[in-house]
């Protein structure tokens, strides 16, 4: 694929945000109100990136390496002067030259997906779905619900950064896969945490039948 090198404003979080995810934004700094106005004014675009050091509100912050591109997919100005949006993620980028020249984080940034391992065998793809589904099956076991099978991307690149979004870790281990320009790596690494909360899950849904047949 084609990596594009471009400049691109940057709205770092303590969030991890993956291609193919939305994410909700409520907008109340006067810098970031000024960024999507500036957004808005050209191409939509957007770099979301976990903060590093610092923080989100009020002062600097030095974010991690690489993040990903997101899309203003709606957008509507609200109570006191804020700006709700949402955004969807397309692409992954990583910062080559941050540029402070604007009230808020610019950056140039090289857009695009590298990936190391273009074949992965059908097999690995096959076992992989499987514990993201039995997570899922988990999860609405607990609430009470029910599903027979979850639907999940069919290309592989796109299936790494779903299970990524689905995976509920700390954000540095969510931004150590976002950074791995190995799809392999990052659906082993997906699949390592599924089971991980399987195990965990299946005890919690097994206690959770058990409370709601004994209130009966």
């Amino acid at each position: 694929m084609t990596i594009e090198i471009r400049d691109l404003p940057l709205f770092p979080l303590h969030t991890v945000l993956f291609p193919g995810s939305t994410i909700p934004l409520n907008i109340f700094e006067d810098r970031y109100k000024t960024m999507i106005n500036d957004c808005r004014a050209t191409d939509d675009m957007f770099g979301v990136v976990l903060i590093k050091e610092g923080e989100e509100v009020g002062g600097p912050s030095i974010p991690h390496e690489v993040g990903t591109v997101a899309k203003i997919t709606n957008m509507r100005e609200i109570s006191g002067g804020r700006i709700y949006l949402s955004a969807l993620g397309t692409e992954r980028f990583k910062i080559r030259e941050i540029l402070q020249d604007t009230p808020y984080l610019n950056a140039t940034v090289e857009v695009g997906e590298l990936d190391d391992d273009p074949y992965i065998p059908e097999i690995e793809l096959e076992s992989t779905k499987e514990a993201a589904s039995t997570h899922v099956k988990h999860l609405l076991s607990i609430s009470g619900g029910w599903v027979d099978h979850t639907r999940t991307p069919p290309h592989p690149v796109e299936l790494s950064y779903f299970l990524a979004q689905l995976l509920q870790i700390d954000m540095a281990k969510k931004q150590d896969i976002l950074g791995n320009n190995s799809c392999r790596e990052r659906l082993a690494a997906c699949k390592d945490h599924l089971e991980k909360a399987n195990a965990n899950l299946l005890i919690q849904s097994e206690l959770e039948v058990k409370l709601r047949f004994s209130r009966h």
